[in-house]
This record gives structure tokens, sequence and C-alpha cells, in this order.
């Protein structure tokens, strides 16, 4: 064999420019991520309504240009329901559905939608926020006016319903947090990527 016979090199050596394009991964978890948003956002809806609709306003009755909760009767004045009634079941329902929706788009995130953990868990944490968001804005929107504003200019014994009210804002923080729950619960338990792996 000669000593000046060039061998010429691989293809792959010379033909550097014309590299294979790498997969682009970032579109699959972006598309996750709006899912999980997507599912919030229709889920607070779905669920604000709900908790509206499963909610019974008190009533009450004017007298004296006021607005009492509870108030059945103005001669004599008699109270005729527990007067917390209406902050208690409001804010019952409201939790009821919030922690539902939570855990169900969590599951749901955590099985389906696991292509990047990360990924999911800030979805589902923005995602729970803007849930509980709208959860909170439906309500108010479906619920009866200000009964106090309403008695100024009613008669006595007008009956009034009360407004949706909760105990505390804070509360529409249940969606992100019973979603986060059931995130880490099926993360520590099942690890598909190590199956994968395997």
């Amino acid at each position: 064999m000669p000593d000046n016979l060039i061998v010429p090199p691989p293809p792959s050596l010379y033909e550097t420019g014309r590299r294979a394009a790498r997969p682009d991964l970032s579109r699959p978890v972006l598309i996750q991520a709006a899912i999980v948003l997507a599912a919030f956002v229709v889920g607070g809806v779905v669920a604000g309504l709900a908790a509206a609709t499963l909610w019974t306003p008190p009533t009450g009755m004017v007298l004296e240009g006021k607005w009492y909760r509870g108030l059945i009767s103005i001669d004599p004045p008699a109270i005729g329901q527990n007067i917390d009634q209406g902050v208690f079941a409001a804010t019952a329902w409201f939790s009821v559905c919030a922690i539902v929706l939570g855990l169900l788009v969590g599951i749901a995130a955590a099985i389906w939608l696991n292509r990047s953990e990360l990924v999911t868990l800030a979805a589902v944490t923005l995602g729970g926020a803007i849930g509980g968001g709208l959860m909170l804005l439906v309500t108010s929107l479906l619920s009866p006016e200000d009964p106090h504003g309403l008695a100024k200019g009613a008669a006595d014994g007008t009956v009034i319903q009360d407004s949706f009210q909760l105990a505390s804002p804070w509360l529409i923080l249940l969606v992100p947090g019973s979603a986060m729950l059931a995130l880490m619960v099926i993360f520590l338990m099942w690890t598909p990527h190590q199956i994968d792996d395997h």
C-alpha cells in the first residue's frame, strides 16, 4: 500500500455545515402548559357557576332604611334563621368547588401532561390562581346586589336576598393549592420517566 495514498475523510467530518436538524422539544412543552392553563380557565368558570348555583342566598327584611339578614317579621321584629348562614354557606360551597377543580386538573396534568415536571408545576401554579380568580369573578357576577344599598330606598318589610360573600378572598388559593397537592402525591408515587428509561 503506497504512502501517498490519501483516504478521504468520512462525510460527517467535512460536511459540518449540513448538520441534522434537532427536534424542537419546546413546542410540546408549550402546548402542555397551554392545555393546563386552558383547563383552569374553563374549570374556573364552570366551578364558579356551580358554586353560585348550589348556594342558596339567605333573605332579610328592610326596617327603617336598613337591611337585616334573617329578619322575617318587623311587627314584632323576629329573626327566623342563622344570621351567619349566608357567609358560611357561600364560603363552604366555594371551597368545595375550588378544591374539586384543583384536584381534577392537578391529577389530569400529573398523569397526561407530565412531559416536563417543572413546566407542569409552573402552569398549575399560574393556572390555578387564574382559575380561582375566575371563580370569584363568576360568583360575584351571578350574586344578587348588595342588600344594604337596595334597602336605602325600600319600604319597611321588603324582602331582599343577601349577596354572595366569602369569609376571605384568599380562598381563591384553594384551587392552586389542591392542584399542587395532587401533583406532589402523583409525582412522588409514580415516576414514568424512570420506567421509560428502563
